[in-house]
């Protein structure tokens, strides 16, 4: 309203003064009102100049969009993490969240990595990666984030962890491995792997010893429990084979008497045959 009063006193004084000076008018009256009209069309006009503004200067709203666009980015960098084992900084979004136990941070990447590592080394327990804590690191807290094949590989070790020592005990095939638990119920010998379902021996917690009984197994040597070793052991059984005493090889009998002997050498090397006294009255009785 103001400039509209503005515009009307300029036009009215120039008016007046032609009719005070017997002037001829400079414009009719129907001119004056087209004249009235247009001005007071540009003076409302020029009432919203920041229309005008935005509109002949764009580059004034992009300039502090792209202020504020600073201002966020170093708002964000401010937020990087420090990792302590990559020793890199890291976006929050980046940072492992699973640490409940404790404060400290490192990125989900290296934790991925380090669990992974303690795991091949048969940890059950995994801790902070921090040296100085002594906390743990809860396995369901790294389920999302490990292989499939890591976490079950950990939560067997957890398992076995459980067991005590004197009950546990593994599938003594190699290829199978499979842990098994005494129960410390009835004592049986011939047992199959639930696994693998191969027969082993519960009680010498070896491959099955067919023909053999465990008595005999346990005065084997540790080169003598092969798979080969017992078959020949077994067949010698069924052949009635004797074992030489002192150099322990199988001797079938061909001919004559059964006959018990070593032979020692001494050091000054004389031979000195033993024979037992079953065998010298076996065959003094014979003679008669």
């Amino acid at each position: 309203m103001a400039s509209s009063s503005n515009m009307d006193l300029f036009v009215d004084e120039a008016y007046l003064l032609a009719l005070l000076n017997d002037e001829p008018l400079p414009i009719s009256d129907e001119k004056y009102a087209e004249e009235l009209h247009l001005q007071e069309a540009l003076f409302s006009s020029s009432s919203i100049p920041s229309i005008h503004e935005n509109f002949l200067f764009p580059t004034t709203k992009t300039e502090d969009e792209n202020y504020e666009n600073r201002e966020r980015g170093e708002s964000s960098e401010s937020q990087l993490i420090f990792c302590g084992i990559c020793m890199d900084y890291k976006q929050n979004s980046d940072i492992f969240n699973g640490l409940t136990n404790c404060n400290h941070s490192f990125c989900t990447d290296c934790i991925i990595k380090y669990v992974a590592s303690k795991i091949r080394e048969n940890c059950d327990m995994v801790k902070c990666p921090d040296p100085n804590c002594k906390l743990s690191i809860e396995p369901e807290n790294c389920r999302s984030i490990l292989a499939k094949e890591v976490f079950v590989r950990w939560e067997n070790a957890l398992f076995e962890a459980m067991i005590p020592g004197g009950q546990k005990f593994y599938c003594p095939y190699k290829n199978c491995s499979v842990l098994m638990v005494d129960d410390g119920g009835v004592e049986v010998r011939e047992s199959e792997c639930p696994n693998c379902r191969r027969l082993f021996c519960a009680r010498c917690k070896v491959p099955w010893h067919d023909g053999v009984t465990c008595e005999e197994f346990d005065v084997l040597g540790k080169d003598e429990r092969e798979k080969e070793d017992i078959m020949v052991m077994k067949l010698a059984k069924g052949k009635q084979w004797r074992r030489c005493p002192n150099c322990r090889i199988y001797v079938e009998k061909t001919d004559g008497v059964v006959m018990n002997f070593a032979i020692n050498v001494e050091i000054s090397g004389a031979a000195v045959m033993h024979i037992d006294e079953y065998t010298l009255q076996k065959e003094e009785n014979g003679r008669n």
